[in-house]
């Protein structure tokens, strides 16, 4: 815990800020892009496709219309070609810095549930139900999650069948934070 209060626990993409007020989520680009080379490497699909949308799509459109022009075509469009691949991009890089951080704020969480070995914090969203899933990066990262939440007197489900996670945070009584 920090002098302000805040706990954190460290995610695949980032860390997470569990302050007095609001659950800060905080992705690192250069973590997200390991990660996602991690997920290939494994066979896996890879969670920046969640995070880019259809920029990682345009992209996908530009790199194909790039190589089919310099490898098969007369080499005098190449320059457009070049030209929307760097602005498609560009749009996978704000996109991406756009979904870098997320704030929710504590009122509006409902619970954190524990579902195969991913934090959901389930919140109103605008009169919806909204779900942040979080990765924690280890079984001591999803111990720190479990504690934080309980402590800020969030209802966390499915802890008790949870691996990594201590006694102690499924036994303590729910709490809050004294100023």
């Amino acid at each position: 815990m920090t002098r302000t209060g805040t706990w954190s626990f460290a995610t695949t993409a980032g860390r997470v800020e569990v302050a007095p007020g609001e659950i800060r989520v905080r992705k690192g680009l250069a973590r997200v892009a390991e990660t996602t080379v991690r997920r290939l490497a494994s066979g896996r699909a890879p969670l920046v496709g969640r995070e880019v949308g259809w920029s990682a799509v345009a992209s996908g459109i530009a790199i194909l219309g790039a190589l089919i022009e310099w490898v098969a075509g007369s080499g005098q469009g190449i320059e457009v070609a070049a030209f929307a691949l760097v602005t498609a991009l560009a749009g996978v890089g704000v996109t991406a810095l756009q979904n870098a951080r997320a704030e929710v704020s504590t009122r509006d969480v409902r619970h954190v549930e524990f579902r195969d070995g991913d934090v959901v914090v389930v919140h109103d969203d605008d009169g919806d139900e909204g779900e942040t899933v979080l990765h924690p990066r280890s079984p001591a990262a999803r111990n720190d999650a479990a504690l934080a939440f309980r402590l800020r007197g969030i209802e966390v489900r499915g802890v008790a069948d949870a691996e990594g996670v201590s006694r102690t945070v499924v036994d303590a009584p729910k709490a809050e934070l004294v100023a």
